[in-house]
């Protein structure tokens, strides 16, 4: 089970803010409410009561992304994040490793550079957590997800 719920760049899924998401089925729900009554044509009318509707198009674009980003399934058996895999996915698959705590070089590995705005060296910290206690008892010991997270 911790194997199913943990990426191959030791990322534990359940802790993502994309996992199973309540935010992606509201901003859907709003989205196609605002769809239903054409509320775009309403934010195109330069008015006094639509001053704060100049920013439409870019909030469109917002809550289309978070109607559509969105995870129900681990990466592991989901085919990656989302359902697309990453180069570190990529490169576990091509060498036959379970997961980057198979590798001697992750530390230094590029491949998690996409992860650090975010996640920070959780990924890493993660990896060495399995490494040093093994896939049935490293998620007790879990880094925090984001970097905001103390």
């Amino acid at each position: 089970m911790n194997k199913d719920r943990t990426a191959y760049c030791g990322i534990y899924c359940p802790d993502c803010i994309h996992f199973k998401n309540d935010y992606s089925k509201l901003a859907k729900k709003l989205e196609d409410h605002l769809k239903d009554i054409e509320f775009d044509k309403y934010a195109e009318i330069d008015s006094p009561f639509g001053k704060g509707f100049k920013n439409w198009k870019k909030f469109s674009e917002v809550l289309a992304t978070l109607a559509n980003t969105k995870c129900n399934i681990p990466c592991r058996p989901g085919g990656g994040c989302s359902g697309v895999p990453c180069k570190i996915m990529n490169c576990c698959l091509e060498k036959n490793y379970e997961g980057c705590w198979e590798c001697s070089d992750y530390e230094g590995c590029e491949k998690f550079d996409f992860l650090e705005p975010r996640c920070g060296q959780m990924p890493k910290s993660n990896i060495h957590e399995i490494k040093k206690n093994g896939m049935d008892c490293w998620p007790g010991r879990r880094h925090k997800f984001y970097i905001w997270q103390k």
